[in-house]
């Protein structure tokens, strides 16, 4: 059934990945101006020009696959353990997003542009978020699955 709260955590899951479209996720100070990293690239705020093209699509891919996924799951709703693997996947895309953003993207981008200060803004936080939520839809799951096996063994 949709109206599961795993359901709820799933669609708000969509929902967070979404809002990467709209927010960015660290900015970087050098000079008098600053610089964007969104998953669409990194944007000069002052030209307002994406100059690298390199950061935008492994970013934009997982962005879009943290999006379908979670939504996909919500509507394998007779299959749990389905559910149950692709909620797992969707944690495992989230953490992938975190290390290139963390690890690799914010740390190439400093050194690019000479950047010594980096604000990360609510986008950089936003798998962390989808994390939990995927976590705690695998939990519901998991609990839907012991409920389906003790009734089958009262049968």
């Amino acid at each position: 059934m949709i109206q599961r709260i795993q359901s709820v955590f799933l669609f708000l899951a969509v929902v967070f990945a979404g809002l990467l479209f709209a927010t960015p996720i660290a900015s970087f100070d050098y000079g008098n101006d600053f610089m964007t990293l969104t998953i669409l690239g990194v944007q000069n705020q002052h030209d307002a020009l994406y100059f690298s093209n390199t950061y935008s699509l492994p970013l934009l891919a997982l962005t879009i696959l943290m999006i379908v996924i979670p939504l996909f799951t919500i509507f394998k709703f007779k299959n749990r353990n389905l559910q149950l693997k692709l909620s797992s996947l969707t944690v495992f895309l989230n953490a992938i997003f975190c290390g290139l953003v963390f690890l690799y993207y914010v740390s190439d981008i400093q050194k690019t542009i000479a950047s010594e200060t980096v604000v990360y803004s609510f986008g950089a936080y936003i798998p962390l978020i989808n994390m939990v939520l995927a976590v705690l839809a695998m939990r519901w799951i998991k609990k839907d699955i012991e409920l389906i096996k003790s009734v089958d063994r009262l049968r």
